[in-house]
């Protein structure tokens, strides 16, 4: 995946700042907890502990009634628990040693999600950073925790977290995807994801609709060769400059197939099928019901290096009622400059017909070009037409 790579210093660094504070939200959220753990007493969401203590009182006092208990129940994890959660408070637990009584709380009850939250943020706040991706994995590999993830997503930008985050990435561990998909909730690029996404995919860590999600916001922000290196590797490491041009397959959302117009069926001006027309095999066929039809009705982003190129494919039309009929065009995605259109296609009376065009891709349309079928006559368009086309055998290849 030569076009997935680490992003450069420069465009990670404006990153960093806001990672980090995403982070230092969270963390203020996570001093908290011991209100949560109340919370859960209350709702006897915690059966496997042997009691819920009390959430009130200053610290000191709760402290002392802690060290009671611990005094005649020394493995109370409860009390160990609650102990640790108060490390987070003003004035901590002293005179106790905040290290000592993690470490206890570490031993009885380790596995507690709560006593991991209090861990990580403690790893967080020291700049721990392979100890708090450690923690963190833990929570969403094994709990399910949406903090944990939006903080580890925060620290993908982040230089010094990237050994750590590589080093977590293992053949059957499932804490990335909801990583990448709280990307967004911390206004982290999915781009600055890519080198954790080169690796994961050949240990199949990347699942199609993780990786459908994740083209889909590389797109929104113009990333274009980046998730198209993405698209390749989950299609298989290859595909043609048009792919599915013989529509024999269905279209694969968000990525570099086929798009059409999500419109109600009773609102549409124009519908898109994939019928099987006898020995012509799968079709793409468009009816035109008179409404106004939205543009452009179907459409393909293409990623193609500057230079010339031929595309061909066949058509064919029955009571085709327009003007100026259709036709399809290529155009720079950036800046939507118009780089070819094909003739007019109008009706056939029910034959095949050949179409084909040539065009000059230059060096600055940033290498993304939308194919895509439209009508000839802006205008046309708003008033609506009325017919049936039909488009098979679809190529593009350099001249």
């Amino acid at each position: 995946m030569t076009a997935v790579g680490r992003p450069g210093l420069s465009a990670v660094a404006p990153w960093v700042a806001v990672g980090l504070a995403a982070m230092a939200a969270m963390l203020l959220g996570w001093t908290s907890l011991q209100r949560h753990v109340q919370a859960a007493c209350d709702g006897l969401e915690w059966p496997y502990l042997t009691s819920c203590p009390r959430g009130d009182g200053p610290v000191p006092e709760r402290v002392r009634a802690l060290q009671a208990r611990i005094a005649v129940n020394p493995g109370d994890s409860t009390a160990w628990l609650t102990l640790a959660q108060l490390t987070t408070q003003p004035g901590g637990v002293a005179p106790l040693d905040d290290d000592a009584v993690l470490a206890m709380a570490t031993r009885v009850a380790g596995e507690n999600p709560m006593l991991l939250r209090v861990l990580a943020a403690r790893a967080l706040e020291r700049e721990a950073w392979p100890e708090a991706v450690t923690l963190l994995v833990r929570l969403v590999q094994d709990h399910g925790d949406g903090d944990a993830a939006r903080a580890l997503a925060a620290l993908v930008p982040h230089p010094e977290t990237q050994a750590a985050l590589q080093a977590a990435l293992k053949p059957g561990t499932t804490w990335l995807a909801p990583v990448l998909g709280s990307l967004a909730s911390v206004k982290v690029p999915a781009v600055l994801a890519m080198p954790l996404v080169a690796q994961a995919l050949p240990l199949k860590l990347v699942s199609p609709q993780t990786g459908q999600a994740l083209m889909r916001d590389l797109k929104a922000h113009g990333d274009w060769q980046d998730a198209h290196a993405l698209w390749l590797a989950l299609v298989g490491g290859e595909a043609p400059l048009i792919f599915n041009g013989e529509f024999e397959q269905g279209f694969i959302a968000n990525g570099f197939d086929w798009e059409l117009r999500d419109t109600p069926p009773t609102l549409a001006g124009a519908w898109v099928q994939q019928p099987q027309l006898g020995a012509q095999g799968r079709v793409l066929q468009v009816e035109f019901t008179g409404r106004p039809v939205a543009l452009p009705v179907v459409r393909q982003v293409l990623m193609l290096v500057d230079g010339d190129y031929t595309f061909t494919g066949r058509f064919m039309a029955r009571q085709m009622r327009t003007e100026q009929g259709l036709v399809w065009t290529f155009t720079c995605v950036a800046g939507g400059r118009e780089l070819a259109r094909t003739p007019a296609l109008a009706d056939t009376q029910g034959q095949w017909r050949a179409l084909d065009v040539a065009l000059t891709v230059p060096p600055d349309c940033g290498g993304a070009v939308a194919l895509q079928l439209q009508t000839q006559l802006g205008s046309e368009a708003l008033a609506g037409l009325r017919g049936q086309m039909a488009f098979d055998g679809f190529r593009l290849v350099p001249r």
